[in-house]
């Protein structure tokens, strides 16, 4: 089964999965020295230097992804927006990051996926995050 990391850092969230007999395809991130740590822990998986907020980055993937089917997506988006320690600022641009891996998801459409956070994005603005039209039309 295949599995894309988004957010990936040095790739600790798709790392369990790998260790689960999953192939890690590709991991993005904006970090060039997290993504060196990711690429040699996870057996010949791109550590991909992109920015998820743009679509050039979504059709990257789509390209490096090829034809190979999407099983699983796996997430850790920015939490610096949403956490109770931070000024949890509603117009912070790392609060809509998430969205990427909605518009992930939706390409792709895998069997799962999993998105990782704070408890404050659910719970930030009366959960108005998790109550969002793009938010159930990724889980439907």
């Amino acid at each position: 089964m295949n599995a894309i990391d988004l957010f990936a850092g040095c790739g600790g969230l798709s790392k369990g999965f790998m260790d689960a007999g999953f192939q890690i395809l590709l991991g993005v991130d904006n970090d060039q020295a997290a993504l060196n740590t990711f690429e040699r822990n996870h057996n010949g998986a791109i550590g991909l230097n992109a920015d998820l907020s743009k679509q050039s980055t979504f059709n990257e993937i789509k390209h490096i992804v090829a034809e190979r089917d999407i099983d699983v997506i796996v997430a850790g988006p920015l939490c610096q927006g949403f956490s109770l320690t931070g000024p949890r600022n509603f117009d912070d641009p790392r609060n809509k990051l998430y969205l990427a891996v909605i518009e992930m998801v939706r390409q792709f459409q895998p069997k799962g996926f999993i998105i990782e956070n704070v408890p404050g994005m659910a719970r930030m603005y009366k959960g108005e995050v998790m109550r969002s039209r793009l938010w159930r039309t990724a889980i439907t």
